[in-house]
């Protein structure tokens, strides 16, 4: 007896004990922090007085077949260093959308519009009208309402998306296709006015003939991520510097800005370190990021200077002009780095051709520029 007194004492005092000890465990413990949110800077050049604005303007969310809320796609272009976006949610084919109400195709827009103003970037209501080939999928942007869309005579649609000021471009016009074409339908909206661009880069993918179409019909490049997934999910960040990207030439930052300049047909098509678009822009793109030095050192058989790329767009260059002897066959020009380069002392050339490898003026031809 005098044990088991002895026990139940011991358990009376070792119990306020126990609980005690338990009040001094912390709340909580943290273990890790989360990943910093940070933007990523794009240094690109400025052309005759021209901002390089960084667009994309084609993607998804949850309101079409996309799989991310529409916020996230702000935070997404925001981290990626686009100055503007448009969400362009599909008006007829909307998968995702089976419990969600339908009705008022603006929803997508008006949820990201705070978050895009927090955040500097520009947002355009855009939506994409998704009908089978012809004419397939157009995105149109620049819209007021995209509701009156909402209708099955797609003429009429192209009519209504005009009449609101839209600019109307087609989207990856050699997807789900066995031969890209340019049908009679598309020669209609051409001849009215209603088709301004084509999205020659969607994706993964880039489509020559249509390149062809752009420079034929004076049309404007585009290129866009079509992004349904995550951003960070769709492409490898470890293979490639930036999404891809269409580089609006504007006068300013702002979204009559876009607008004046994407009718106007100043863009540039980035992807994959891949630089597209009109002779004319593409060679004052890479003189403007070119900074070739004065030779810091000469021999009599050469001399030795640097050439910077200001930009964060690489340039791989081959030498075209066979007369050039001595001159480097193959000239690296890494984003943002300097190189050195040996040069014949005396040649008698004051300038020599490269074909820049990564600036696509035509699917036969790249840009030429004059060096040294």
């Amino acid at each position: 007896m005098k044990t088991i007194a002895s026990v139940a004492l011991a358990c009376v005092f070792v119990l306020p004990q126990l609980h005690a000890q338990e009040n001094r465990l912390p709340k909580e413990i943290i273990v890790g922090k989360e990943r910093a949110k940070t933007r990523k800077e794009i240094h690109l050049p400025e052309i005759d007085g021209y901002q390089l604005l960084k667009c994309d303007f084609h993607m998804h969310s949850v309101f079409s077949d996309g799989i991310v809320w529409p916020t996230l796609r702000i935070h997404e272009a925001w981290e990626d260093g686009l100055d503007a976006l448009s969400i362009t949610e599909h008006i007829e084919g909307q998968p995702a959308r089976q419990g969600i109400e339908k009705g008022n195709h603006n929803f997508s827009f008006e949820i990201a519009r705070r978050e895009a103003a927090l955040r500097g970037i520009l947002l355009i209501r855009g939506a994409e009208i998704t009908r089978s080939m012809p004419p397939g999928h157009l995105n149109a942007l620049f819209l007021k309402d995209i509701n009156p869309l909402d209708q099955k005579d797609y003429m009429k649609v192209f009519e209504e998306a005009h009449n609101q000021g839209a600019f109307i471009f087609w989207n990856h016009p050699g997807w789900g296709v066995k031969e890209i074409k340019w049908h009679a339908v598309h020669d209609t909206l051409y001849q009215k006015g209603w088709l301004n661009g084509i999205e020659v880069y969607n994706e993964f993918e880039w489509y020559p003939l249509a390149l062809n179409w752009v420079n034929e019909k004076n049309l404007t490049l585009m290129a866009n991520s079509d992004v349904h997934d995550v951003t960070e999910r769709l492409y490898d960040f470890r293979t490639m510097s930036m999404r891809p990207m269409t580089l609006v030439l504007s006068r300013e930052r702002t979204e009559e800005g876009l607008r004046e300049a994407l009718f106007a047909r100043r863009t540039i098509a980035y992807f994959y370190n891949t630089l597209m678009g009109k002779e004319e822009w593409l060679e004052k793109f890479f003189h403007a990021s070119i900074e070739i030095r004065p030779p810091h050192y000469t021999t009599s058989s050469h001399r030795v200077l640097h050439i910077r790329n200001k930009s964060d767009v690489p340039f791989l260059l081959h030498k075209a002009d066979t007369e050039a002897e001595r001159y480097p066959a193959k000239i690296e020009l890494p984003a943002g780095q300097s190189v050195l380069v040996m040069i014949p002392a005396e040649s008698g050339i004051h300038s020599v051709a490269y074909e820049v490898e990564n600036a696509i003026v035509t699917p036969e031809r790249k840009l030429r520029v004059k060096l040294f």
